[in-house]
């Protein structure tokens, strides 16, 4: 009695000390009663605690450190628990009750897990089932404890006391962390989602076990939008869209679109052929490397838009990469070939009286020897920009090309006959043949051709011809005459391929067709001749070329007479004189090509031309200077040369002084 008063007093002095320190004091004591123990916590704590038990036993606790105030009801419940027994909260008082009734004694429900004494919390699941999570803390609970799961709500309720509450609290919030799943939209960028939904349901089966139901990642597809939509695992969704962006990258889409390629430089319809071939030819190889039981590869197709000038194609990624590629390459600005032509006709005869006019060796009048003319009689110098020059070097190869591409040229101030080569001299022969009337030209067209393919030039006449005619069926006596519009003239056909080295292959075709008026009985009916020469030959840019050998025979006899006298019978003859006035025309074509690369060079072209012409005029107008100086110097000396000879004759024969002068003037 005397131990329980010492305890009660010590309690009260611990009490005040308690009060005075802010909540911690120093607790220990040896072999106390359960009894005097619940006494002194409700002395301490101030808590009115209703024993409506028999408590036995003894207690001892040994502190070393201070405690806490909160903590001693706690204190008081883990003893008790040992005893079978449990302080519970019955709002005004606490009471100490068995463990095993204590669910039955309208415990506090909370959502809290904080407290002093035992009561029952409620924990609203969110990724868990409330069922299973309730089988799985079941084991770890008190047997006094108490666990039930409402399916409805997905609520768990658990009986227990503040500190196993606490750790029931800690798993379950582990657990529910665990599980949240939460949905993540992936839009694709390069990629169609049909071909990436596949692998990505694979690789997620693959990367997270499949019977861990917080593990999955569940993958679906919204075609609308081309987007993966991932739900799972915060960590596990940031796994998942890692190996999606890897396989959204640019690349081959295996799947069909339509594109539209709009071309630049080439006709739609002509590459519509080309690449349907080309896809055709594309589509059987796909089907021959097709896999055994795998799906069919999908067939690529081309239509052509002629009013945009565009194709329109239905391809998969790597079909119209493919096919991208193989129209950059064809589709480039096209080299176009300048063809600047002359057609002369020349009388032979007039040719041969124009060369030996000039005192020209078998009257031939050519290129070579006029410019050796030229040449060797010290011609001056011929002024010509340096333009003009590179422009001729360039043509004609004489040019080279320096390591960064440009053209170096001699670019001299002026141009010497000496160092040209012989495009003025073949001019300057034509200019001569038209000065004396051998030479008419009957047209000089220009026509710019695209690289291989073919440009016609037509100079002529359209001539109506009587096809049929007939006696009408009417009483009256009318003949009906049927004819036919017929082209008479000079076709040229030009087509012109590029080759290597500055050169053009040239396919030449000539035809002229022509009317024999003086053989035909009647006008309407005459008499066509038809001459055609077809050719192929490589030149250089800039060369000339020449087609001959398109010779008619024109005019026949020719007669002259006295006018009256000519006419009377038998004598009329003596007055009368026959000529044959029969001659050979030949027609000749001068062909020059120019390659233009680009549209821009078309016009810088047309101004060396131009120059051209004007530096050939010059030329022309020397070498025809030279060649009437040539003959002067010629008829001079014959003329020397006959006055010499003229007046050995006279001494020899005695003649006056008189005759001499008469015979010089005669020759």
């Amino acid at each position: 009695m005397k131990l329980t008063k010492l305890l009660l007093v010590l309690c009260m002095i611990w009490s005040g000390m308690l009060h005075a320190d802010d909540e911690r004091a120093n607790v220990s004591f040896r072999n106390l009663s359960v009894k005097d123990f619940i006494e002194m916590i409700s002395k301490v704590t101030h808590k009115n605690i209703l024993i409506d038990t028999d408590l036995k036993g003894k207690v001892n606790f040994i502190s070393q450190k201070p405690i806490k105030k909160s903590s001693l009801i706690p204190l008081a419940n883990s003893i008790l628990s040992s005893k079978g027994l449990t302080i519970i909260d019955q709002g005004d008082f606490y009471k100490v009750v068995k463990s095993n009734s204590a669910a039955g004694e309208g415990l506090d429900v909370s959502s809290s897990v904080k407290g002093e004494t035992m009561k029952t919390v409620m924990f609203p699941l969110k990724s868990s089932n409330a069922a299973v999570i309730r089988a799985k803390i079941k084991p770890l609970l008190h047997k006094n404890d108490k666990v039930i799961s409402f399916k409805e709500n997905n609520v768990l309720a658990v009986t227990s006391t503040p500190r196993t509450l606490q750790s029931i609290s800690k798993l379950i919030n582990a657990i529910e962390k665990k599980g949240v799943k939460r949905s993540t939209v992936i839009r694709l960028k390069n990629s169609s989602v049909k071909d990436i939904y596949a692998n990505a349901q694979n690789m997620a089966k693959k990367l997270f076990p499949q019977t861990i139901e917080s593990e999955k990642v569940d993958v679906f597809k919204n075609d609308a939008t081309n987007s993966i939509i991932l739900v799972g695992k915060e960590a596990n969704n940031r796994r998942m869209i890692r190996y999606i962006k890897q396989l959204d990258i640019k690349g081959d889409d295996q799947t069909q679109k339509m594109y539209v390629i709009r071309l630049k430089n080439s006709n739609v319809e002509e590459m519509e052929q080309i690449m349907s071939k080309l896809v055709s030819q594309m589509n059987n190889l796909s089907m021959k490397h097709q896999q055994k039981g795998g799906k069919p590869p999908s067939k690529a197709m081309v239509v052509s838009d002629v009013e945009r000038n565009a194709l329109i194609i239905l391809a998969t990624g790597e079909q119209i990469r493919n096919i991208r590629a193989t129209i950059e390459k064809i589709d480039i600005p096209k080299v176009q070939v300048y063809v600047k032509a002359r057609i002369v006709e020349i009388d032979s005869n007039l040719a041969e009286q124009v060369g030996l006019k000039y005192g020209i060796n078998g009257g031939a009048i050519t290129s070579n020897g006029l410019f050796t003319l030229a040449g060797n009689m010290g011609a001056n110098a011929l002024q010509i920009s340096p333009a003009l020059l590179a422009f001729l070097n360039t043509n004609n190869g004489s040019s080279y090309t320096d390591a960064n591409g440009n053209i170096i040229t001699d670019n001299q101030p002026s141009f010497k006959f000496d160092t040209t080569n012989k495009v003025f001299a073949l001019g300057a022969q034509l200019d001569l043949l038209k000065r004396n009337g051998a030479a008419h030209i009957l047209s000089e067209p220009s026509i710019l051709c695209t690289n291989n393919k073919e440009a016609e030039i037509y100079v002529g006449q359209t001539r109506s011809i009587l096809t049929q005619a007939q006696q009408s069926t009417n009483s009256d006596s009318n003949v009906i005459n049927n004819y036919s519009r017929e082209d008479i003239g000079l076709t040229l056909k030009v087509k012109p391929r590029l080759s290597s080295n500055n050169k053009v292959n040239l396919e030449v075709q000539t035809t002229i067709e022509d009317v024999l008026d003086n053989e035909s009985p009647s006008a309407d009916r005459p008499t066509t001749t038809k001459r055609d020469v077809k050719t192929t030959a490589i030149v250089n840019n800039g060369e000339t070329i020449i087609l001959g050998g398109l010779i008619k025979n024109a005019g026949g006899k020719g007669t002259t007479k006295v006018p009256l006298l000519g006419d009377l019978p038998l004598l009329g003859k003596l007055f009368t004189h026959t000529s044959d006035l029969s001659r050979k025309t030949n027609v000749v074509v001068y062909l020059t090509p120019y390659i233009v690369r680009r549209s821009d060079d078309l016009e810088k072209l047309k101004e060396m031309l131009d120059e051209l012409e004007e530096v050939q005029e010059q030329y022309n107008e020397l070498v025809f200077k030279k060649l009437e100086e040539k003959t002067k110097h010629e008829a001079a000396r014959r003329i020397s040369s006959g006055s010499q000879s003229a007046s050995n004759r006279i001494r020899h024969k005695g003649v006056k002084s008189n005759a001499d002068t008469s015979v010089i003037e005669e020759f």
